[in-house]
């Protein structure tokens, strides 16, 4: 096989390349080798692209075939074993033996071949080598596609990504300095939990203060006796009074109590109120779980439950943000996966809640620093895990091990959790 030339892409572009060898008519094979990203290789008969291999998974044609449904995989490779043996291209066996239409396979290759030079566009480091001739395993062929037209619907493919991925950097970018620079608004605290914060603060607030002030909301008041005649709480007797459940529960746990109820009810009229509310319902059953599990392993329950409520509500703010400008939703996820544990500390300042509970939602997905296990921040994530999944079958086991919390105990306390918020929402 004679090399017809060699060149760095950086010196000569992949469509020029094929450009010119569609203008000379050639028949060769063109080897691309890309940096840190192995290679593939087009083979062209008078100038048109009549096959193409590449040395990536899922990149090969038989393979490609199959992933988009046009073929079984057992066809495939019946195929292929097939055409060597009888010595006949891999494309002409399939269309003479009727497993595919010549009209389905063009398309399909279309397809790839677009895939590939997509590839090799968006690689900055590469070589070309052009040989001839053309092995006799790909002659006779049932596909020639129109090398220049395939070359322009790839780079039109390929600049629209660009103009979008510049797009999108652009808007990230914009977020982020917003983020950044706190150019947003921050979650208004409601008006009942400020007032209760503030009778919190005053060490000669008794139990009849808070009673009297919660008994301003008649609903308010029906929730909390719910849940603390819930199985979470597991009292023996009936509590009928704001009064009695003040002082079976103690005012701190009906401040978290009433925490949840009042920042499950939140409304934005920058997020949509379904993504919202998934949101919120999702934090106030991690409340419920912490703070069961907290008990169990002789922890702060109170803090377990603050920190589980406000552990994702920096996501509201950074979805408030997001609203103005235009990214992919996958994008988006990474956005607030990454930013929103540093905006819910602040919203937690803002609040007034203290140091301890902010640190515990800045670094709630902090594991085992310096092989150091901070236990409150293991558990709020294993409520976290057991909430997403929906059960406790999605608990990392190394994680309860950490914090010596048998599975058992989150299997026995889940439901009791679940049991607790939905009393809070059936009204």
């Amino acid at each position: 096989m004679g090399v017809l030339f060699q060149v760095d892409l950086s010196f000569m572009p992949l469509h020029d390349i094929l450009q010119w060898i569609d203008m000379n008519r050639l028949s060769c094979v063109a080897t691309i080798t890309l940096e840190g990203e192995g290679g593939m290789t087009f083979y062209l008969e008078t100038g048109k692209i009549i096959f193409a291999a590449s040395q990536k998974k899922g990149n090969r044609l038989g393979e490609f075939l199959v992933k988009e449904g046009a073929l079984g995989e057992m066809q495939v490779i019946q195929a292929l074993t097939a055409s060597r043996s009888a010595g006949i291209s891999f494309t002409r066996y399939l269309v003479e033996n009727g497993l595919i239409s010549g009209r389905a396979l063009s398309e399909v290759f279309t397809q790839l071949v677009e895939k590939l030079l997509i590839e090799v566009f968006s690689c900055k480091h590469g070589s070309v080598s052009v040989t001839a001739p053309l092995p006799d395993s790909v002659l006779n062929g049932s596909i020639h596609l129109e090398t220049g037209r395939i070359l322009f619907d790839a780079v039109r493919v390929f600049d629209e990504m660009n103009r979008d991925s510049l797009e999108r950097d652009a808007a990230i970018e914009a977020i982020n300095q917003r983020l950044y620079k706190e150019e947003f608004q921050l979650p208004v605290l409601p008006g009942m939990l400020m007032q209760l914060i503030s009778l919190m603060e005053d060490e000669k607030t008794t139990f009849q203060d808070m009673a009297k002030l919660i008994m301003t909301d008649q609903v308010l008041i029906s929730r909390i006796l719910k849940i603390a005649n819930s199985p979470f709480y597991g009292g023996s007797g009936q509590v009928d009074s704001i009064h009695f459940a003040i002082v079976r529960l103690g005012m701190r746990e009906i401040m978290n109590i009433v925490t949840g109820i009042q920042i499950n009810s939140l409304q934005s009229s920058d997020i949509p109120q379904e993504r919202l509310q998934v949101i919120l319902d999702d934090a106030l059953k991690t409340a419920f779980v912490a703070s069961g599990l907290a008990r169990r392993c002789r922890l702060d329950p109170e803090e377990a439950f603050l920190g589980g409520l406000l552990l994702d509500l920096g996501k509201t703010v950074i979805l408030s943000v997001a609203k103005d400008f235009h990214i992919e939703p996958s994008f988006l996820e990474d956005l607030l996966a990454t930013r929103h544990a540093e905006i819910g500390a602040l919203i937690a300042k803002k609040w007034n809640y203290p140091e301890s509970i902010q640190n515990l939602i800045r670094y709630h997905h902090n594991r085992n620093f310096g092989g150091m296990v901070n236990r409150m921040i293991a558990l709020i994530q294993v409520a976290d895990q057991v909430v997403q999944a929906g059960s406790e079958k999605g608990v990392d086991h190394e994680l309860l091990g950490s914090i010596d919390l048998p599975l058992d105990t989150v299997m026995e306390t889940y439901p009791k959790a679940m049991d607790s918020f939905y009393q809070i929402k059936s009204l």
